[in-house]
């Protein structure tokens, strides 16, 4: 079987309705649909549930409900926006009133110049459209779910059978002009419907190469309806036997239960799309269509991770940023402007100075050694032995320089509610130095995680808890200023310690001779998320500590205690059973020796050549 449209990249939901993650990695393939046929980056976001769909040539807007049942249609309907904003002259429509004034022939129409813009931009989609459809033929099935929706739905197709909309006026006219290409129209239904058909010419619309060519055609069809509307009321029906045609058409058409509203109801929708002003209910609050974009921001993506006999799936915020935080996505960080979210910014401040004072001592891993050897058979020629030589000896030299061995450090933080307080503030501070070292010597490359758990809103609109892995920090690409979002993580989530570190251990680098990896752990509990503790998460934790280490990745695991353990022997037991012998336990008080350790390692000799 032929798959067609979004059944061909999309993955079936388990729901009709899309979660968050779902709903931002289809607006991403829109987009880069978008991206493909325009050649543009052209932004596709999401609206506010009030808002239309449209586009002002730069940007496309989408308000509508995405399910698994209507994808086709949206991606349909944001590539037909975007076909305007390869084909469509907006600055000639912006000045339509200005177009209308200065034509000879039709400047009569200016009172109508409403319905000129309306029979404009109905030409206008027939034209662009025409041009997609037989161009890029892979984007048929779109194009057909967003017609079949807007244009062939049950209610039009009733709508253009019944006895209604017959009147020669207005809107019987727009209304059967819209659909006058419905197998379901009725050409006789108006007086001059058969020949607006012919002046459209739907299988030649590809004659018209322009705007101004749709304005024209417009204007044209505007001044036809115009003058049959006058003539209708001059005449007062004499002019032809109305009522016989009225007569003729309740007999061929379909004596059927659609009601007046319900078909303006559909009428208005069809309204409403030509003006680009497609407006539907959304499926997800203003606030949920933030945190769509936000995710988009983050790059986040899930992970499964294996524990007994089902798979857990972990959230990976892969980049935090100021969207992230402001949008209250997965509800862990919170904005500094209230006073929760400024909670521990005093320890920003207090880390970078500790973060200078420790630099000073490792200036020197930013030096190199040089040795110079003189009178060698091979090499470079030493100009200061060509010099003196009689070509009798030997007048090379090489130079070697050696470094400091490269560091890869990864730094992952237990994010948990029992973490408040002063273990925060402490690991908090000593993680905020360690990142501005690593910004300031050139061969450390440090990454900062937080592990936890986060809300997620699911298919049925409620919360969902689901492990949490987020990359708050990375030297590599991240500034100083980065440092300062660690000071707006709220503690909150749970502990799912091993199923985090799973999904970490996918982004670690191993150690080899020419680099040095590191995890750096420092934590306060035990693993503990929903069905996810006691002894079998212990040794699912273990295992995957054993994962790690297999890639020769150095292992310093520090549990945080301020002395309240409820079971201070039993949780050492447990914590070197996961992370090994050289598991530590430190004091609340004295977390200070966690960056006296890794003094001693920034310091150590290790040189590569």
């Amino acid at each position: 079987m032929i798959q067609k449209g979004s059944s061909y990249w999309l993955k079936p939901a388990h729901n009709d309705k899309f979660d968050l993650l779902e709903l931002a990695s289809v607006q991403r393939a829109i987009t880069n649909y978008v991206k493909i046929l325009t050649g543009k980056e052209i932004p596709v976001n999401f609206v506010d549930p009030s808002g239309d769909s449209m586009t002002d040539g730069e940007n496309i807007e989408i308000a509508s409900r995405i399910s698994n049942k209507n994808v086709d249609n949206v991606v349909g309907l944001a590539l037909h926006e975007a076909s305007h904003c390869l084909l469509t002259d907006f600055k000639i429509l912006k000045k339509l009133n200005n177009v209308i004034l200065h034509n000879y022939q039709y400047k009569h129409l200016f009172p109508n110049r409403d319905h000129v813009f309306l029979m404009t931009n109905f030409i206008e989609d027939r034209r662009i459209d025409d041009f997609v459809y037989n161009s890029a033929p892979g984007y048929k099935a779109y194009y057909e779910s967003m017609y079949k929706n807007s244009f062939f739905n049950e209610d039009v197709n009733k709508g253009l059978r019944s006895d209604k909309y017959r009147t020669e006026n207005w809107e019987s006219y727009l209304f059967r002009i819209i659909n006058i290409f419905n197998p379901n129209s009725d050409l006789d239904a108006l007086h001059n419907l058969r020949k607006i058909y012919d002046i459209i010419d739907l299988d030649n619309i590809n004659r018209l190469k322009s705007t101004r060519d749709s304005i024209n055609i417009a204007m044209e069809i505007v001044d036809i309806v115009r003058a049959s509307i006058i003539v209708e009321r001059i005449t007062n029906e004499d002019d032809f036997d109305k009522s016989k045609l009225e007569k003729s058409n309740k007999t061929k058409g379909e004596e059927n239960d659609v009601s007046q509203e319900r078909i303006k109801k559909a009428f208005q929708k069809q309204e409403n799309f030509i003006k680009g002003k497609e407006r539907k209910s959304s499926a997800i609050s203003k606030k949920q269509i933030q945190q769509v974009e936000a995710i988009n921001y983050a790059k986040i993506e899930k992970f499964d991770s294996k524990f007994e006999d089902r798979e857990i799936k972990v959230h990976i915020v892969r980049k935090l940023t100021d969207e992230v935080v402001k949008s209250g996505l997965y509800g862990v960080f919170q904005w500094p402007s209230s006073l929760k979210g400024g909670e521990y910014s005093y320890c920003f401040e207090e880390g970078i100075n500790k973060g200078k004072r420790l630099l000073k001592k490792l200036q020197i891993r930013n030096e190199s050694v040089t040795l110079e050897s003189h009178r060698l058979k091979k090499g470079k020629i030493d100009n200061r032995r060509v010099y003196a030589s009689e070509f009798t000896e030997d007048i090379f030299k090489r130079i070697d320089r050696s470094n400091y061995k490269p560091l890869s450090i990864n730094l992952s933080i237990d994010g948990s509610g029992s973490m408040q307080g002063e273990k925060w503030k402490s690991t908090l501070i000593n993680a905020i130095a360690l990142g501005y070292v690593s910004l300031n010597v050139d061969n450390i490359d440090l990454v900062i995680t937080i592990r936890t758990t986060g809300d997620m809103w699911s298919h049925k609109g409620t919360p969902r808890h689901v492990p949490l892995l987020i990359f708050c920090f990375n030297s590599k690409n991240n500034t100083v200023h980065d440092l300062k979002r660690l000071t707006y993580y709220r503690l909150l989530g749970a502990t799912p310690e091993g199923l985090c570190l799973d999904a970490l251990n996918k982004y670690m680098d191993a150690s080899s001779y020419y680099l040095d990896s590191y995890l750096i752990n420092m934590s306060d509990g035990m693993p503990n998320y929903e069905k996810y503790l006691q002894e079998p998460a212990y040794k699912h934790t273990s295992k995957i500590v054993n994962k790690i280490k297999r890639k020769n990745i150095n292992l310093l695991s520090y549990f945080i205690s301020d002395g309240k353990e409820y079971s201070q022997k039993n949780t050492s037991k447990y914590f070197k059973e996961m992370y090994g012998r050289d598991a530590k336990f430190i004091d609340v008080n004295d977390i200070n020796q966690v960056t006296q350790t890794l003094n001693k390692l920034f310091l150590s000799e290790n040189m590569v050549s």
